[in-house]
């Protein structure tokens, strides 16, 4: 049913069937760049913020009938000119965790081997530079790029542009000073020996 391996989540719950794939589509319809860049550390807390993400990006991944999902998470309705929300037959935790994934998944992919960036996370994430690079390296047509994974953009950037794995791993300038200061405190602190 699901494609584990492009970072789809499939679930049985009762006699239903729910399949979640985190496209960059369905990411990218999640907000502006500067707000998916926030996202993760949003969803990833454990108070009513975190669990709101996660039940939007459920929705957003969803494949299938939003008819369907209300059953399973649950959705919003307004009673008394207030907006509330009724809860579906998963458990919050469940469903915090099921968005957790998605998010990472759909944002972070797959990493396998240390990046080269800084090592921070990025003020914004923007699906669209990925589904630019998607067409003019990998030949896709723009509606299938949206519909691309982040797993699954990684592996076939992977597949065509190989790493190198006798490749040395160049240092940050800031790695760089790090560790020079590290050995000129560390041979500063050994005594010369006295001949």
């Amino acid at each position: 049913m699901a494609n584990v391996h492009a970072g789809e989540i499939g679930i049985t719950w009762g006699e239903r069937d729910y399949l979640f794939r985190p496209s960059l589509g369905a990411i990218g319809s999640l907000g502006d760049p500067a707000y998916l860049g926030k996202l993760l550390a949003r969803i990833q807390r454990v108070d009513m913020d975190g669990y709101v993400c996660a039940l939007a990006v459920l929705s957003e991944c969803h494949v299938g009938a939003p008819v369907d999902l209300d059953r399973l998470i649950g959705y919003y309705r307004e009673h008394k000119g207030r907006l509330r929300y009724v809860m579906g037959s998963m458990p919050p935790a469940e469903i915090h965790i099921l968005g957790v994934r998605l998010a990472v998944s759909g944002i972070v992919g797959e990493p396998k081997r240390r990046s080269k960036g800084s090592g921070k996370p990025s003020a914004t994430f923007d699906p669209s530079e990925f589904v630019g690079a998607a067409q003019a390296h990998l030949g896709v047509s723009a509606p299938e790029a949206w519909q691309m994974t982040m797993i699954e953009f990684q592996r076939a950037m992977d597949a065509k542009y190989t790493p190198k794995d006798d490749e040395p791993e160049l240092l940050t300038p800031e790695e760089a000073e790090s560790l020079f200061d590290r050995v000129t405190s560390i041979r500063s602190k050994i005594k010369p020996k006295e001949k």
